[in-house]
């Protein structure tokens, strides 16, 4: 399960091809100097000789879509079988593509990527943390940005323990009774002490909600952004996976002790 680079152009090639011809549907990921935007488009074209793929530039939920610049950097993920890819890339032109003689669509032409990660989708599947396992979450508003010199995070930060992980996102049992007035994806930071003893992780992420625990404490869902866009959060990935990995494995004999007491 652990995110698998891949080496092979034509694999890069075979799996851009099925994307175009299922008009398949990618995560955007881009970042404007202040603040995070995703949003989602469909796969149009492709041609690695010529290095550069294109996808169309329509808002598919009826929100304005953010304003995208020759040379910027964004993080594209899509789904394959039982995969999903990503990788960073970069806005090459922005115009229509012609669909027929009669119609064409607003596109954008992106930068053939140089690296491309795959990685089973079964590793954004949510997974509890299993007692008596603790691992301390730290939220706040305003991202990574919103930190003070030398990483200091903020004196309202709010904290709490993990209710449960994934590659994709958490969901944080909170101390406090009530949730700050965070809005839905507001940007946060969150800063994840996890047990594997490389020092804590902080990343951006989104607020996705306050949600019930099932023990009577206040809880916050929260979606991870932007990984996908540099070394450093490619790295954060395999971290992530390797607890997810962990705790599903600490999970098992749980299940089996109960499945045997109701047998």
């Amino acid at each position: 399960m652990r995110p698998r680079r891949i080496s092979s152009c034509d694999h890069e090639i075979e799996l851009f091809d099925e994307a175009i011809r299922e008009h398949a549907l990618a995560v955007v990921t881009a970042h404007d100097g202040a603040t995070w935007h995703t949003f989602k488009s469909r796969f149009l074209e492709r041609d690695p000789k010529r290095q550069f793929f294109v996808l169309d530039y329509q808002s598919v939920t009826g929100q304005p879509l953010p304003e995208l610049l020759t040379g910027q950097f964004v993080g594209v993920t899509f789904r394959s079988r039982s995969r999903k890819i990503l990788f960073s890339t970069c806005v090459e032109a922005k115009g229509h593509y012609v669909l027929d003689a009669k119609t064409s669509v607003a596109a954008v032409r992106y930068r053939w990527p140089e690296s491309v990660t795959e990685m089973q989708r079964r590793a954004y599947y949510r997974t509890p943390i299993p007692a008596p396992q603790a691992v301390p979450a730290t939220l706040w508003a305003g991202g990574l940005a919103a930190r003070g010199g030398g990483g200091a995070l903020p004196a309202d930060a709010t904290h709490g323990q993990l209710a449960d992980i994934s590659c994709g996102g958490a969901m944080v049992r909170l101390n406090a009774l009530q949730a700050p007035s965070w809005t839905e994806e507001q940007v946060l930071g969150v800063e994840l002490h996890l047990p594997d003893s490389k020092g804590p992780v902080a990343v951006d992420c989104y607020f996705r909600g306050v949600r019930a625990d099932g023990q009577g404490q206040t809880a916050v869902a929260i979606q991870f952004v932007g990984l996908e866009m540099s070394v450093d959060g490619r790295l954060v990935l395999e971290r992530l996976v390797n607890c997810v990995q962990r705790f599903g494995r600490m999970a098992m004999p749980m299940v089996d002790s109960r499945l045997r007491s109701t047998g």
